[in-house]
């Protein structure tokens, strides 16, 4: 059985300048599934790819031991690069803590 490992992903069209900053923590996620089993929740990242086509970036950022560090984790990178108040960023909200 694989451990369970939360992590934060960013995924990016470099010649967009278009990104998406995420985070995965439900119960037996893995590194490893970015990518190949998920491709994020975000119904913004699914449109783009669709008119773009695939990202030339997609990188696990940081790995976790629990959920909760994850997610602060994803909320802090989103307040210092002010992800949601951003065009370059197809994230739309700050899910919180």
């Amino acid at each position: 059985m694989r451990p369970y490992i939360p992590f934060t992903y960013l995924i990016g069209w470099k010649a967009q300048n278009v990104w998406y900053y995420g985070v995965k923590y439900a119960k037996g996620c893995h590194p490893d599934d970015l990518w190949t089993t998920y491709f994020t929740s975000s119904r913004y990242v699914k449109e783009y790819r669709e008119f773009y086509g695939e990202p030339d970036v997609i990188e696990v950022r940081h790995t976790f031991t629990n959920d909760k560090a994850a997610r602060k984790w994803e909320d802090t990178v989103f307040r210092r690069l002010k992800v949601v108040k951003d065009v370059k960023w197809l994230n739309r909200c700050r899910a919180g803590v």
